[in-house]
């Protein structure tokens, strides 16, 4: 109800995902019933991922989801703009040239023009903490706050049917350090501090909502929570402080400050103003503003709408939800008869615009209170999740009434073949229907997946045209509608279709909208064949696997589609696939051509890289098509549509002859795949091995990426290593967040700092040149440190407190004002007894799954030290 009377409209702006103060959302979307909207410039998908493997467009996908996850509590709406997170950026002008400052501008613009908020809330603005993503995505809402009311600015928007929209006011996350006003208790919105200047307002979350039962903290910490691919904490706020906690720094909870940066109200900037919507009317009556001249009967209308909501909250304070019928029903009457006579009012264009697109928003919000009101309970089903084109599917539509009042239905389903649904009914007071429809998806039903992909050029998606603007996910087709009357009032509530599961018994019912699939799906394993050019011709692995998602058996025939002179054995593999959902998997042994071929090839750009293609054909029928799954316990099912194919890279890459590594699994590690294309016998280390197993038959141990966070026996069971290594074994520790600071993990002390570089092509110096791990087997030249995607590495092996035993290999120098100074502890090395340990904080487990040249050559040369 509390949305029902207010216009309200507040936008927040941010960088990433996780950026967000999910204790104002939840304040101005529950507390206040404003329309809360979150528009994000990136999805994400340049950082780190804790809980599993994807990275890039995958990762893109999780972190959407994540936030939709954060959502389901804090009540925003999501939009996104098109830019890609291209990983930590020092600087503002970087991102602009990477983004495309005119492109992500423009999507701001649309955004603002499409939601027309009152007012915006950017994220930090200036100075040189954190990722300057956030500053430039802040300075892009900033511009396009003035811009989306200028007609002249991206006139293409304009032609398509948006019209210019000026926002009230523009706030940012101020970072000057001024503390909150002391008082009372903590309130949302409060009086700045002496120190602070006028235009500040600090916002926090301690306020105890009685409806909700919770403070806006306790629900943004939930929010929160679901950013789990980042690492967020999980740990609930408690009721009261206690000693050494309760403050949420930049997160949820604890108290920030913004600043008004600009205002079109009276005053301007230097509006003393206590709340962040001070000086903006949000009742119903505000709409008036677009016509002064309005005649008396719009703001008549307007007042029986306000009067009955205010009737329909003091049914429900004195008799419960059934006594507010009545009253939001006449609400939703009355709400009708307003923007029925908006036509036949003597009022400008615009204005009347204004006016609808205002009291438009209102119809599902008063069906939704009507529904709940009236005890109905509505469900769609599908008893299928994956489904083919073509496919018959069963489908159960649901109403039940637990209610008072009699309630009348009719249910149509949209996105099929035919029109289905079922016929009208009267639901007396607790009675339920349901119906069973089958339905056919249609023919030519597009496969679902996201859809934003990489763009041609600079860091940007390109996003389908078919799909509004900056939506999360493609809107499911298959839907259904419930055509409800109560109390002689109709209204309609639209459900997406989905399929329940509870394939993961620890994650209870598990949710999805329906999956269209490919009859055959495809994946192909490894992602990269690497062969080395400087030994004899080496036939390689290719392996596929074929999913029937057809209700039948289905017989087909795989085939690996190759470069000029590379065969494949055998050349085609047949399978027998005897129900849906099974899975078989062929093997193929790929033989690339001769070494002159592949040394001849190299010679042209980019001749040492092939593509090694996988299709599966059946009658007539040939498909090329895969896809990937990523979903949690957290978030629901998503599929990235993938090409079913390997990337072959011949190198001149060498490493030591019977090599054996003993590999500690890290978390979203790919890097094991990488090491078996260099030739090496790899073994994973157990537990048990950790414990008591025989380490001095490996060769080299490495740990995976963060290993030192999720592997509770490696933090058990460290001394092993290091005894390893004091025998003369080599220890190589790749990167690890601050987990790693709990304990000394390492042979002497040392810790994990901040330290990154993210500039790819960062210019680096060899600090000891004739060492072996630039020299042997392989000679690392400047070639081999060009190309690397995203970042040179991170969280680096601190210099400060660091013992003297411990020795830097290289260093790097970004070319950032707010990164400045050489960089070392990417690449460290310690002499341990007879052996060695090193740690690479070189984002090598970033760059072997991208298939850079020279982090292959160097991984080579780590795992053959003497």
């Amino acid at each position: 109800m509390r949305k029902l009377d207010t216009v309200g409209n507040f936008m927040m702006t941010t960088a990433h995902p996780d950026d967000e103060n999910n204790a104002m959302l939840a304040y101005f979307s529950h507390g206040k019933g404003y329309r809360t909207s979150l528009v994000t410039a990136t999805h994400g998908e340049g950082g780190q991922n804790e809980i599993g493997p994807e990275l890039f467009v995958p990762l893109a996908v999780l972190r959407t989801e994540e936030l939709l996850a954060a959502h389901r509590y804090d009540g925003a709406d999501q939009y996104f703009a098109r830019a890609i997170d291209f990983g930590f950026s020092f600087s503002v002008e970087e991102t602009f040239e990477k983004w495309g400052h005119d492109e992500i501008l423009g999507d701001f613009v649309r955004h603002i023009r499409t939601i027309r908020p009152d007012v915006i809330v950017g994220f930090v603005f200036d100075g040189d903490g954190g990722g300057q993503h956030h500053q430039a995505s802040t300075r892009l809402a900033l511009e396009a706050f003035r811009a989306a009311a200028d007609p002249a600015k991206y006139p293409e928007q304009i032609k398509e049917g948006l019209r210019p929209w000026q926002a009230k006011k523009f706030y940012y996350t101020d970072t000057s350090g001024f503390g909150p006003p002391r008082g009372p208790g903590p309130r949302v919105g409060g009086a700045p501090g002496p120190e602070a200047p006028s235009n500040t307002v600090f916002a926090s979350g301690a306020q105890f909502d009685p409806v909700l039962g919770r403070t806006y903290d306790e629900i943004a910490a939930e929010a929160r929570s679901m950013h789990k691919c980042q690492g967020m904490s999980q740990l609930l706020p408690l009721p009261a402080p206690i000693s050494g906690g309760g403050g949420f720094g930049p997160g949820p909870g604890g108290v920030r400050n913004y600043r008004l940066r600009d205002s079109v109200l009276d005053g301007g900037v230097n509006r003393p103003d206590k709340e962040i919507f001070d000086g903006v009317d949000t009742s119903l009556r505000s709409v008036l503003s677009f016509a002064p001249s309005a005649p008396a009967a719009l703001g008549e209308g307007l007042d029986r709408i306000t009067a009955a909501i205010a009737d329909a909250r003091q049914q429900l304070a004195s008799g419960g939800e059934a006594a507010t019928v009545a009253p939001l029903a006449a609400g939703l009457r009355a709400l009708r008869e307003v923007r029925a006579s908006l036509n036949s009012m003597s009022l400008p264009e615009t204005a009347k615009f204004e006016i609808d697109f205002r009291l438009a928003q209102k119809e599902p919000q008063f069906a939704q209170a009507l529904m709940l009101a009236a005890d109905v309970r509505l469900d769609a089903i599908a008893r299928d999740g994956l489904v083919v084109a073509g496919q018959p599917l069963q489908i159960d539509l649901v109403a039940v009434n637990r209610g008072k009042t009699a309630v009348d239905r009719i249910v149509t389903a949209s996105g099929f073949s035919a029109p289905a649904g079922c016929g009208t009914m009267t639901m007396q007071p607790g009675i339920s229907s349901g119906c069973d429809q089958k339905v056919t998806i249609p023919a030519d039903a597009r496969l679902t997946a996201a859809h934003f992909r990489n763009g041609p050029q600079g860091a940007r998606y390109v996003f389908d045209p078919d799909v509004p603007f900056g939506l999360p996910f493609r809107p499911t087709p298959f839907t259904a509608t419930f055509s409800l009357s109560v109390s002689n009032t109709p209204f309609t509530i639209t459900l997406p279709i989905q399929a329940r599961s509870e394939h993961d018994i620890f994650s209870g019912e598990k949710r999805s909208e329906i999956h269209v699939v490919p009859a055959f799906a495809l994946t192909t394993t490894p992602e990269i064949v690497v062969v080395s050019t400087g030994a004899p011709a080496q036939t390689r692995d290719v392996r596929v696997t074929v999913i029937n998602h057809s209700k039948g058996a289905a017989t087909a025939n795989v085939t690996l589609d190759l470069p000029q002179g590379w065969r494949a054995t055998p050349a085609t593999q047949p399978i027998s696939l005897t129900r849906e959902d099974e899975q078989m998997t062929v093997r193929f042994a790929l033989q690339p051509p001769t070494a002159a071929t592949l040394a001849a090839a190299a010679m042209k750009p980019g001749g040492n890289q092939f593509v090694v293609k996988a299709r599966v054909t059946a009658g007539s029928q040939t498909s090329a098509q895969g896809y990937q799954v990523v979903e949690y316990p957290h978030t629901t099912r998503r599929h990235v549509l993938v090409d079913p194919q390997v990337a072959v890279k011949s190198l001149d890459v060498n490493v030591k002859p019977n090599l054996t590594v003993g590999y500690v699994m890290g978390v979203g590690d790919e890097v094991p795949a990488a090491l078996e294309q260099l030739g090496v016998k790899l073994t994973m280390i157990t537990p048990d091995d950790l414990a008591w197993g025989d380490l001095s038959k490996y060769g080299v141990i490495m740990t995976g990426v963060r290993a030192y966070e999720r592997r509770a026996d490696l933090r058990a069971y460290n001394q092993r290593l290091i005894e390893y290594a004091n025998a003369g074994g080599t220890v190589i520790v790749q990167y690890n967040k601050f987990e790693f600071n709990d304990a000394q993990y390492g042979p002497y002390p040392a810790k994990v700092g901040r330290e990154r570089v993210t500039d790819e092509n960062a210019e680096m110096k060899l600090l000891d040149p004739a060492h072996p791990v630039f020299n042997t087997p392989n000679r690392i030249g400047r070639a081999d440190w060009a190309n690397w995607v995203q970042e040179r590495g991170l969280y680096f092996l601190d210099e400060a407190g660091r013992d003297p035993q411990y020795k830097d290999l290289i260093e790097f120098t970004e070319p950032f004002p707010y990164n400045q100074g050489a960089k070392r502890g990417a690449l460290v090395e310690a002499k341990v007894g007879r052996g060695r340990w090193i740690y690479v904080g070189l984002g090598l487990w970033r760059q072997l799954p991208a298939g850079t040249d020279g982090a292959y050559r160097l991984m080579a040369n780590l795992l053959s030290l003497p």
